[in-house]
């Protein structure tokens, strides 16, 4: 899905009463809000390269720690295309039931995407604007 951006193949994967608790409360539930957000993400960011670093299966639990390589395609968090390409790191947890994906716990690092898109590092936006740059070393750098 991520490489084809056909996202018709949700319906598959996911059963029709799939839970997904990384969801931001505005998507719509359930596999519309999953379809709703990989299309979201796929306008701005072309995804070039999924990779898992670990995988941990027990019953019918899977969980990943991967890492998600993008090239940034599109307007993003307000930013215009720039053509830059950025990894960040997440995790995923999946239960299964009958073949097929029923729930989703997901953890990314979206917050850092500002600083990775910037035209130079700087205190605007993300995670910079959270930490005094000037501070002395051994003081956390916070404000």
């Amino acid at each position: 899905m991520l490489f084809t951006r056909d996202f018709s193949a949700v319906s598959e994967v996911l059963t029709p009463d799939f839970t997904d608790h990384f969801a931001p409360p505005w998507d719509p539930p359930g596999r519309d809000g999953v379809a709703h957000r990989f299309a979201q993400a796929a306008h701005a960011l072309t995804t070039r390269r999924v990779e898992v670093l670990t995988s941990v299966c027990e019953a019918d639990i899977l969980a990943q720690a991967i890492l998600l390589h993008f090239e940034h395609t599109g307007e993003f968090m307000g930013l215009p295309p720039t053509g830059r390409t950025f990894t960040i790191g997440g995790s995923n947890t999946f239960r299964f039931r009958a073949g097929r994906i029923a729930e989703h716990w997901g953890v990314f690092d979206v917050a850092k995407i500002p600083d990775l898109l910037a035209p130079a590092p700087g205190r605007e936006g993300g995670w910079a604007s959270m930490w005094d740059t000037d501070a002395p070393p051994g003081s956390g750098g916070r404000p």
